[in-house]
């Protein structure tokens, strides 16, 4: 699923041991997911009256998430058309940031962010948010007629708090879970979670927290296709955090998000939008591609107090040759068709420690790095008690234009 006008992202992950190829944590779905739907309130104050003396609503904004989209909603009134207008002072900007957000539909009374079937949903891009921040943003409640005007008739004002978001399906044809909302109002909230399996899965869930570390959940249950896994977890911290649930061979079935505490899920933490790879990549390109990802990844470890990482040539050699073998043979996978692992090519190298990997393509590195960080399981493999890293960038084969990226982690 593509939200918004981004592009697809694919990622996985996994940790082996030199010679055993055991995947131990993975994503192989698209890293934009949510949940179903709850609903709360933000908060806002004022009814002002309209340009023209009549009474302004209620001034209470509604909104929820669910099916990876944000929905915002106001009291029904006579106004046959609306807008909210959120205005943020950020830092280093001469002037605010304003994001005009319309509904095109006449007579709604809501605003749908996203890919929502059967809405048409709003003007708006999710690269326009990008100039927002998380935090305070002031909001306005706006009505007009079907001519709208350069003065429109405010209808009332508070102030909201912005949140991160990221969305995609939770739930497939052949895997359904009960339990996991996706918005909460007030933390601490303890939910029980089962998920009804299409295929077999590990009991193992891995749930990122806000402060940027993972927790490891054991599910109870049978882990086999046709079989229901259960689990309990306490979100204790305002924020958001990820829910993943991966089948045995490294791939997610969930990739949900969860969100805990009155923050409007609106900026999307995953921007893959770039200009991808017409050609393989140059020798020089490659030096730059993999400095970012090692700047990327070690900003990441510096938030939580760990140490910086540093390039290796012999993992660079290993992770270019899986980036360019996926590129060649036009698979995305950590075992090669040939049932290559992780561990097979770190030994052919003469790596002979531990090792991680993370896969993803996308468009962009930040477009892969910031997929990747967003899944617990590969954010794991970031933060994981390893000293030296190695990248390798491939383009994708055929047409696509997609950046094959290979992350591996050392001891």
């Amino acid at each position: 699923m593509t939200y918004g006008a981004r592009p697809q992202l694919l990622a996985r992950t996994t940790r082996a041991t030199v010679g055993v190829a055991a995947l131990v944590c993975g994503l192989g779905a698209l890293i934009a997911c949510a949940g179903e739907g709850g609903s709360g309130s933000a908060g806002g104050a004022g009814s002002d009256a309209g340009a023209d003396g009549k009474p302004g609503a209620d001034a209470q904004i509604k909104y929820s998430v669910q099916d990876g989209t944000t929905i915002v909603q106001w009291p029904e009134d006579e106004w046959p058309f609306h807008c909210v207008r959120l205005t943020q002072t950020v830092a280093g900007k001469a002037k605010p940031v304003e994001l005009l957000l319309c509904n095109k539909q006449e007579g709604r009374s809501k605003i749908v962010l996203g890919n929502t079937p059967g809405e048409k949903g709003v003007d708006y891009a999710w690269s326009a948010s990008q100039g927002l921040q998380i935090g305070p943003a002031q909001w306005r409640l706006e009505g007009g007629s079907k001519n709208w005007g350069v003065t429109p008739n405010l209808l009332g004002s508070g102030t909201i708090e912005l949140g991160p978001h990221f969305g995609g399906p939770c739930q497939t044809a052949t895997t359904t879970a009960t339990g996991l909302e996706e918005w909460h109002a007030t933390a601490p909230v303890k939910l029980n979670v089962s998920v009804k399996l299409g295929e077999a899965a590990r009991s193992g869930i891995e749930i990122s927290r806000p402060d940027i570390w993972v927790d490891s959940v054991t599910a109870t249950g049978s882990a086999a296709k046709g079989g229901t896994l259960a689990f309990s977890y306490t979100f204790t911290k305002t924020g958001m955090y990820t829910v993943e649930v991966n089948n045995t061979g490294g791939g997610a079935i969930l990739n949900c998000a969860v969100y805990v505490g009155a923050a409007l899920p609106l900026i999307p933490v995953e921007h893959s939008g770039g200009a991808g790879l017409a050609a393989p990549p140059t020798e020089a390109q490659l030096a730059t591609y993999r400095q970012k990802l090692l700047d990327l990844t070690n900003q990441e470890r510096a938030k939580v107090g760990l140490p910086a990482l540093t390039l290796n040539d012999t993992l660079n050699k290993v992770a270019q040759y899986h980036s360019d073998d996926m590129g060649a043979q036009g698979y995305f996978a950590h075992n090669s068709p040939n049932g290559e692992g992780p561990g097979d090519r770190a030994k052919k190298f003469g790596w002979n420690k531990g090792i991680g990997e993370n896969i993803a393509s996308s468009l962009s590195i930040e477009g892969a790095h910031n997929g990747l960080f967003w899944s617990a399981g590969h954010r794991r493999n970031m933060l994981g008690n390893y000293k030296v890293a190695g990248f390798g960038v491939a383009k994708s084969k055929g047409d696509s234009k997609n950046m094959l990226v290979t992350e591996n982690f050392g001891d």
